[in-house]
């Protein structure tokens, strides 16, 4: 079993226009303003406050009725930064205007995990692997992993990595285009 941390939103509520209180896992806690992120179609309908007041937290992750969500770990590091620690360096270049995230859809499935994408997410381009009540997220270029998951789920989610990158890349522009991503070959 490989072992990496991620961060989980365990609370959330509405404080203003486009702010949430946020709770992590981790008992890291505050206020972000979401308002330099609401762009593309999946986050035009949150301009609303009234929308975007509907917040609530399915595992881990902050989403909202039209389907939204934003990544959990970018929310972490702007809130880490909001209270005075150093924001992850792979973001350091990033204006905070791309340091976030949208709607999860998913862009492939094979052997029981689900790979999904997150548009603006943080840096650098990656994906998230769920497999059960494990998780993990991997650069699409390097293949770092972070998250927990089984080494046999791993090793598929890798392959699958290798098999399809110009494809993962090609859909991280995408999201950070506002476009939706399109579905990649399952691993066979």
């Amino acid at each position: 079993m490989i072992e990496f941390r991620l961060a989980r939103v365990i609370a959330a509520r509405h404080v203003r226009s486009h702010v949430l209180w946020l709770r992590f896992d981790d008992g890291l806690e505050g206020e972000v303003d979401l308002s330099h992120g609401l762009r593309g179609q999946v986050f035009e309908p949150l301009l609303d406050p009234a929308v975007f007041a509907q917040v609530s937290v399915e595992h881990g992750t902050v989403t909202w009725p039209n389907g939204a969500d934003w990544a959990p770990e970018t929310l972490y590091e702007q809130l880490r930064a909001g209270n005075g620690v150093v924001v992850h360096s792979d973001d350091d270049a990033h204006p905070p205007a791309l340091v976030n995230a949208s709607g999860m859809p998913e862009i492939s499935r094979f052997f029981g995990v689900v790979i999904r994408m997150l548009a603006n997410d943080h840096a650098p381009p990656h994906f998230h692997a769920e497999y059960g009540e494990y998780e993990v997220t991997i650069s699409i270029r390097e293949g770092i992993v972070t998250g927990r998951f089984p080494a046999r789920a791993l090793r598929f989610v890798l392959e699958w990595r290798d098999l399809h990158q110009d494809a993962l890349l090609a859909n991280w522009e995408r999201l950070r285009a506002g476009e939706l991503p399109t579905p990649i070959e399952p691993l066979a």
